[in-house]
C-alpha cells in the first residue's frame, strides 16, 4: 500500500460568501507520509478550506497545486480521480446494507455473476476482507451497518475512502463522536496510513489528539492563517492561545471550587435499570448542583440522561422536588421543568432550517401565541434578548439555525430551555463538536444556570469536562453505577492514576479498577 511521494495544497486562497470573507490569502499543503493538523475555532474557515481541497467549492482567488502543477478541481469526483478523498464528520452509511456493500458497492459497480448479473457476494466479501486486512480492521463484512458501534462505523467510512486508493486523505473531526477507546483506535489507524505514505489532513478540536499524531499544525483564526508550526514547537497551552487569541490560553475553564449543594433535593431516582439484567441504580441531585455521569461508551451514562429528558422511557422510580413523577416522553419531562439537550443537536434538539428565533421559542410556544397564532414580535424580542444574554454569534435571529457553529447551536439549545422556565437540565455530551473558546463559554453558562438556582445532570465521555465542571461524578460501567465521587476525591484519584497526564487513562483506570478515595 506504499504510495508515491507528493504534495497537494492550496496557495493564496481568498473566499467569500455573499461578500463576507471567510478565507483571506491562506496557504495549506499536504505532504505524502505526514499528518498535517488543521485547527481553529468554529467559524475560522476550516470547513470552507476543506471543501476547496475536495472540489466541493472552487476558489475565486488562489490556486490548487498537485505535485508542483496547478490543477482545477471541478467536483468531488474530480478530486477523487486525482487521489484526494475525504472522511466526513457525520456518518454517511446505509444502515440496511452490509459493511461490504457500504465499502465497495457505493464506490463502483459491485461484482456480479453469470448471465443473471446477480450480486457476487463471495467476491464482494473477498475484496473487502483483503482491504480490511491491509488496514488491520477486524469488522465482519457481512454485518449490517446499523449494527456497528460508532468507532466501527468510522472505520467503515475510512475503508470506503481508502478503496479509492487516495494519495491524500482529509479527515473532518473523525473522533468527535467517539469515546476514548474508539478515538485511540481511529488515531492508530491514521498513524498506519501515514506509515503507508498517505498525506493526511486532520481537522479536530481535540488538542491532545493533535499533539499526539500531527507532524505539523496550521491554525486558522477569522479566516486567516495565524500560524504554521511543527508539532515539536507546540504544547496544549500555546496551541489553545493561538486558536483563541486569548492571553489566557487554558483550553478549558477552571474547576468548580466546591460543591454548590443546598440540601434541598431536586431529583431522587431509585430502582433505575438502563438495560435488561443490569443492576438497579439510585442517586439524588440537589439544587444548584452539577451532577456528572461518565464512563466508556455503552456504560449507561447517556441512557440515564435520556431517561431524565424523556428521550426514552424512565425504567425506575423518580421524585422531582419530593413528588413522585412519571417520565415516558419529552413532553412529560418538559411539564416537570426538565429540559433535555441531546448530543445530536441538529437531528434531535433543533430544527436546523428554522430560524434561531423560532428554535429559541420551540419549548414555550404557548407563551408567545394567541389563539394558535404566533406573535412574531415577541418571538423576535425574546430571541434578541437571549442572543445578547448568551452571546450567540449570529448576524440575524431570523437566520436558519444550521448556519451557526456548533457552540452557538448549543447556546440556542440552552436559550430554548431558559425561555421555557426549565429548572433542571439533562444534558448529553455538553460540548460535543464545540471548539475550545465556545466550550469555555458553554461551561460558564451552565455554571451560571446553577448559581441562579438551576440543577444539571449531564453525561460526558470527556473526563476533562466532568473533572472541571461537575460537583460530583458518578462512574458508570456496564449499566451499573460503580462509584459516586466528589470533585475533590476525584482530584486525588487524578493525581494517583493520571500517570503521564492522560485523562482518558484516568477514566479507564477508574472504570476498570476503582480509585484511591471513598464514596461520596
Amino acid at each position: 500500500m506504499n504510495q508515491p511521494q507528493g504534495r497537494f495544497g492550496i496557495h493564496g486562497v481568498t473566499h467569500d460568501y455573499s461578500g463576507v470573507v471567510v478565507l483571506r490569502n491562506v496557504d495549506f499543503d499536504l505532504t505524502a507520509g505526514r499528518i498535517h493538523a488543521l485547527v481553529g475555532e468554529n467559524g475560522s474557515g476550516k470547513s470552507t478550506l476543506t471543501r476547496l481541497l475536495t472540489g466541493a467549492l472552487r476558489p475565486p482567488r488562489g490556486s490548487l497545486h498537485l505535485d508542483g502543477e496547478e490543477v482545477v478541481l471541478k467536483s468531488p469526483a474530480d478530486a477523487q480521480s486525482r487521489g484526494v478523498a475525504v472522511v466526513h464528520q457525520d456518518y454517511h452509511l446505509f444502515g440496511d446494507l452490509t459493511v461490504a456493500e457500504n465499502v465497495l458497492g457505493i464506490n463502483e459497480s459491485p461484482p456480479r455473476r453469470g448471465w443473471s448479473r446477480r450480486l457476487d457476494k463471495a467476491e464482494l466479501r473477498r475484496r473487502v476482507l483483503e482491504m480490511f486486512s491491509n488496514l488491520d480492521i477486524t469488522i465482519p463484512p457481512d454485518l449490517l451497518a446499523r449494527e456497528l458501534g460508532p468507532a466501527e462505523r468510522k472505520f467503515v467510512e475510512i475503508a470506503r475512502a481508502m478503496f479509492l486508493e487516495p494519495r491524500f486523505l482529509i479527515f473532518d473531526e473523525p473522533t468527535a463522536s467517539l469515546e476514548p477507546q474508539g478515538s485511540a483506535s481511529v488515531l492508530s489507524l491514521l498513524e498506519r496510513l501515514r506509515e503507508d505514505g498517505l498525506g493526511v489532513c486532520f481537522v479536530s478540536h481535540r488538542l491532545d489528539e493533535i499533539l499526539r499524531i500531527a507532524d505539523e499544525v496550521t491554525v486558522l483564526r477569522d479566516g486567516e492563517r495565524i500560524a504554521h508550526l511543527p508539532r515539536d514547537d507546540l504544547n496544549e497551552g500555546t496551541l489553545a492561545k493561538l486558536i483563541t487569541g486569548s492571553d489566557q490560553p487554558g483550553a478549558t475553564p477552571a474547576r468548580r471550587d466546591a460543591p454548590a449543594r443546598t440540601g434541598r433535593t431536586v431529583v431522587r431516582v431509585t430502582g433505575l435499570t438502563v438495560a435488561p439484567g443490569s443492576d438497579h441504580i439510585a442517586f439524588e441531585v440537589a439544587q444548584g448542583e452539577i451532577f456528572g455521569l461518565t464512563g466508556l461508551l455503552g456504560s449507561g451514562a447517556a441512557e440515564i440522561v435520556r431517561m431524565l429528558g424523556g428521550a426514552q422511557p424512565l425504567a425506575g422510580e423518580i421524585e422531582i422536588d419530593g413528588r413522585p413523577a412519571s417520565i415516558q416522553t419529552p413532553r412529560d419531562a418538559s411539564k416537570l421543568g426538565i429540559g433535555f439537550i441531546p448530543e445530536d443537536r441538529k437531528g434531535a434538539g433543533l430544527i436546523p432550517d428554522q430560524s434561531v428565533a423560532i428554535n429559541i421559542s420551540l419549548s414555550s410556544l404557548p407563551s408567545v401565541a394567541v389563539a394558535g397564532w404566533l406573535r412574531f414580535r415577541q418571538v423576535i424580542s425574546r430571541a434578541l434578548h437571549y442572543r445578547s444574554e448568551l452571546d450567540i454569534k449570529v448576524r440575524s435571529v431570523r437566520a436558519p439555525t444550521r448556519t451557526l457553529s456548533g457552540g452557538n447551536q448549543q447556546k440556542v439549545m440552552l436559550a430554548k430551555w431558559l425561555a421555557s422556565g426549565a429548572t433542571l437540565l439533562a444534558i448529553e455530551e455538553p460540548t460535543h463538536g464545540v471548539d475550545i473558546g465556545a466550550k469555555r463559554q458553554v461551561h460558564d453558562l451552565l455554571r451560571e444556570f446553577t448559581v441562579n438556582g438551576g440543577t444539571i445532570v449531564l453525561a460526558s465521555t470527556d473526563v476533562r469536562e466532568v473533572l472541571e465542571l461537575c460537583d460530583r461524578i458518578a462512574i458508570m460501567r456496564h449499566g451499573a453505577m460503580t462509584e459516586v465521587l466528589s470533585a475533590s476525591e476525584l482530584t486525588r484519584a487524578e493525581v494517583t492514576l493520571r500517570g503521564a497526564g492522560d485523562p482518558e487513562a484516568l477514566l479507564e483506570s477508574l472504570v476498570e479498577s476503582g480509585h484511591p478515595g471513598s464514596d461520596a
